[in-house]
């Protein structure tokens, strides 16, 4: 279901006025948000005073769920879409101004989508155009003017590829940069979302309180040579609940903008998923995507999504 938001937000990515909004220069401001498993969620209210919890995923689409939608009492609208009729709402307006709304014609609604933790997800069309700091550390998010970026070494500052026009304009926010696994260069989607719902196996030998939890993700493909390769590289079979139990395995040691970090957890994922699905919606192909288990080495990670750049501090 989350792969099918994609092209949701891929939609929505046209109607967003973030690229705008980002261009207007203003000292770092931090946004309300918890930070759990990993994962980020906004935690603010409407203008009319209700609470609202979304899920922030760089590599998500963008929802309300019905749940959240009924309980606010907002009206819907029917539209017609190529892949049949979607009920859609008129995005609430925020009681903090300073956090960016969504500027979305018709904001999709979906009551299918088991979403037991929050009221919807706020996902790539949201980033596109605007700077955000991910404060692992200290569980803060942050909202920076475009090009405002910490000063690091050339090396800990990489490219984020997005998928241009042919006027180089960014015609997709879903960003991909590169890792490195023994030596070789993986290419991957940027993906603040990535979850994992533990087994009940898995859980016992992770520990912790939650099965919910931030992971990244490998093709099946890279996931069985990394497997042959390194037997001694732990794995744990039919670890994720949400994908008929598909096998983690962990990477000691990830190199990711001229750092060494880990180990990292990726959770196996068909190869078509990101060859087939994602590489429609990217600059060109990855092999999975970076998420939480990896991005929680760093104390920060800056992206600009108006300059295509990536910044990463520990």
């Amino acid at each position: 279901m989350r792969l099918a938001l994609l092209l949701l937000g891929l939609a929505a990515a046209c109607r967003t006025s973030g690229g705008t909004q980002a261009s207007i220069k203003h000292p770092p401001v931090e946004l309300p948000v918890v930070v759990e498993g990993d994962r980020f969620y906004l935690q603010t209210r409407t203008a009319a005073g209700a609470e609202l919890r979304l899920f922030l995923d760089s590599a998500g689409g963008m929802f309300l769920t019905k749940r959240a939608v009924d309980r606010l009492r907002l009206p819907t609208k029917r539209l017609q879409t190529p892949e049949g009729d979607l009920d859609t709402v008129e995005f609430p307006r925020f009681y903090d101004a300073r956090v960016p709304r969504p500027q979305l014609e018709a904001f999709p609604v979906l009551d299918e989508e088991p979403m037991e933790h929050a009221d919807g997800m706020l996902g790539a069309p949201w980033f596109a155009g605007r700077v955000f700091t991910f404060d692992y550390a200290g569980k803060r998010l942050w909202l920076r003017s475009a090009g405002d970026v910490p000063a690091v070494p050339a090396a800990h500052r990489i490219p984020l590829g997005l998928r241009r026009d042919e006027d180089g304009t960014a015609a997709s926010p879903y960003g991909r940069i590169q890792i490195q696994v023994d030596g070789a260069p993986i290419d991957m989607l940027f993906d603040t979302g990535a979850t994992v719902t533990l087994t009940d196996t898995a859980k016992q030998q992770l520990g912790g309180a939650s099965a919910e939890r931030a992971t990244s993700f490998i093709i099946e493909t890279v996931f069985d040579r990394w497997r042959t390769a390194h037997p001694d590289w732990r794995v744990i079979d039919a670890a994720d609940r949400a994908l008929g139990g598909a096998p983690m395995i962990e990477v000691p040691t990830v190199s990711l903008a001229g750092h060494d970090i880990g180990p990292v957890w990726f959770t196996r994922r068909p190869d078509k998923s990101f060859h087939e699905y994602m590489a429609r919606m990217m600059d060109k192909p990855s092999d999975g995507a970076i998420g939480g288990s990896a991005l929680r080495h760093f104390q920060r990670v800056t992206v600009d999504w108006a300059n295509a750049t990536a910044v990463f501090e520990k």
